[in-house]
């Protein structure tokens, strides 16, 4: 009774602290500080997403695209995004409260306990189950290295390429969607030898929820199980109707959720383009960038060379992204028995490895490389069940492991402690989108994002400047005739007639083209920074000036 106490005093210390400790990635962001809303990290383009969304969701389903006005959105898995919306109306509590401070810390504990849960089933091991978690909370890749070589400082958690577990909780959809697995998995293996139809619809159900969360998780599940189930089927010679009708549910139930959010009238998700990701690595500047290796790639023209030179290249991006997570590995593959988890995550690493190899994702590339991150997740379970090995032998080396397996995460948290942020919507935009969030309904008119504007500004950036952000359809809660370029192009939405429209408009001093665009967009109001102004004659344009305050003007278009 006593060892059973000091397991769930360790499991719950473990799962609290370190819960707290990674929520600090959200948890200062969308506050109040002297200089405005302070955002850390991609907080300042995300969680703006997100939040515009949120608030779309909370008065229409499906909702208005609130950075496309006039269009129903689409191509996008709303899922997280409908969740906050439900819960805010029925607490009444603040979206920005709930998506930065409230949700974050409730994953976390939820990834933890559920994480143990999974573990323990598997393995009857508690330290098995405690390291999976602390893993789950906090390995990194081998990026550290590089960064500590060159710079002597800890860092480069995306180096190559993936992100890693202590920044799961900035991608709230990613964070979710484990939570999701971790549940579909526990009942899948508690029930794996039942012959219960009603259980497996059910467990089909909860894993078709993927698609409407991340839907590059509801694809890797999906193929993982129907893989499993051929391989399951060919293997036993059994016919497993409790995995038939757990992969028939799923998919009928994600053809369905995939059809209301529109993704099959977008155009082609993915684009083959092999070895993007490896290629990229060494030639971006922000990733591990080798310039002298990336020309002399480009430049070969041996083909023994050019083969050894990619299966390296492929090597590294492996190897880099999965640290000391490559024993955890090597130790699964030299495992003698496996159990039916073992072969479907095979199936899991095969397909989560191999899409990001091959495909990109058409409007932004990189987007693909989520799916690798769900490889990273269960290659944490086998780097613990390796770690317990160790630890039974040589708690020293143990420890030593996940010193080094965390190291990253250290770089990583180190800079959601500083001051002050990389972006900030200001005291001025906050007064002016406050007022025009009590105004009557309509669409607004923003002036195009000027990429050039951010060069030589000090931090905290406004968010004008930042990024190509939503951040006036989500502090005004009204959808914006063309804000954040960079979701309209992962949706597949032709922004740039737009922008190239709205830049004509705002250049020109014809009236009647000038009314006209406002007119036939509906735009009801336009928002001018102090630097951003209209050649066009306000008498012409038939607009009134409705707010003048600390360098924002609000425009009112008359009908």
């Amino acid at each position: 009774m006593h060892q059973t106490k000091k397991i769930k005093l360790s499991l719950f210390l473990v799962v609290i602290l370190s819960s707290i400790l990674i929520s600090i990635t959200m948890f200062r962001s969308g506050l109040k500080y002297d200089f405005g809303l302070g955002f850390w990290g991609p907080n300042g383009h995300d969680a703006i997403w997100h939040l515009s969304l949120i608030n779309q969701l909370k008065t229409n389903i499906p909702p208005q695209n609130p950075i496309f006005s006039g269009t129903i959105l689409s191509n996008y898995h709303i899922g997280f995004d409908l969740l906050v919306a439900l819960i805010s109306k029925v607490t009444f509590l603040n979206t920005s409260f709930l998506y930065f401070q409230i949700l974050p810390i409730i994953f976390a504990l939820l990834i933890g306990f559920l994480s143990y849960k999974l573990a323990f089933i598997l393995t009857k091991n508690h330290t098995a189950s405690l390291f999976f978690v602390l893993l789950n909370y906090f390995a990194g890749s081998f990026g550290w290295i590089y960064t500590f070589i060159k710079s002597g400082t800890i860092g480069g958690e995306s180096l190559f390429w993936s992100m890693q577990s202590a920044s799961m909780l900035l991608n709230p959809p990613y964070a979710l969607s484990l939570i999701i697995i971790l549940i579909g998995l526990i009942l899948w293996f508690k029930f794996k030898d039942s012959n219960s139809i009603q259980k497996a619809i059910l467990i089909g159900i909860i894993f078709s929820l993927l698609s409407g969360i991340k839907v590059y998780a509801g694809i890797l599940i999906g193929l993982a199980l129907s893989l499993f189930f051929i391989f399951d089927l060919l293997r036993s010679k059994k016919f497993s109707k409790f995995n038939f009708f757990i992969c028939l549910s799923m998919g009928i139930v994600s053809f369905l959720i995939l059809l209301s959010l529109g993704v099959f009238k977008g155009n082609q998700l993915l684009e083959y383009k092999p070895l993007w990701f490896i290629h990229s690595m060494i030639e971006s500047i922000d990733k591990l960038y080798w310039p002298k290796l990336a020309s002399f790639r480009y430049n070969q023209t041996n083909i023994l060379i050019s083969f050894f030179l990619e299966i390296s290249l492929i090597g590294l991006f492996f190897i880099g992204n999965l640290g000391t997570r490559v024993l955890g590995i090597f130790n699964f593959f030299h495992q003698k028995v496996k159990n039916h988890f073992d072969f479907l995550v095979i199936f899991i690493f095969i397909i989560s490895f191999v899409i990001p190899l091959l495909f990109v994702q058409k409007g932004t590339a990189w987007n693909t490389i989520q799916f690798f991150y769900y490889f990273l997740f269960f290659a944490n379970f086998y780097l613990a069940k390796f770690l317990s090995e160790i630890f039974s032998k040589n708690k020293i080396i143990a420890f030593i492991l996940i010193i080094i397996s965390c190291i990253t995460s250290f770089g990583t948290l180190k800079d959601y402690f500083g001051n002050p942020p990389p972006s900030a919507l200001p005291k001025n935009e906050i007064d002016a989108l406050t007022f025009l969030k009590n105004q009557p309904y309509g669409y607004v008119l923003t002036y195009p994002y000027d990429q050039y504007l951010k060069n030589n500004m000090s931090t905290p950036i406004p968010l004008y400047a930042y990024e190509t952000t939503s951040y006036v359809s989500a502090f005004s809660q009204k959808p914006v005739f063309l804000e954040d370029e960079m979701n309209l192009d992962i949706t597949g939405f032709d922004w740039k007639t737009r922008r190239n429209d709205s830049i004509n408009f705002f250049n020109s001093n014809d009236k009647y083209f000038t009314r006209g665009f406002l007119v036939n967009n509906q735009i009801k109001y336009i928002y001018l920074l102090n630097q951003q102004s209209l050649v066009a004659n306000p008498t012409d344009l038939q607009i009134d000036q409705i707010f003048d305050q600390n360098g924002v003007k609000i425009y009112q278009v008359r009908r």
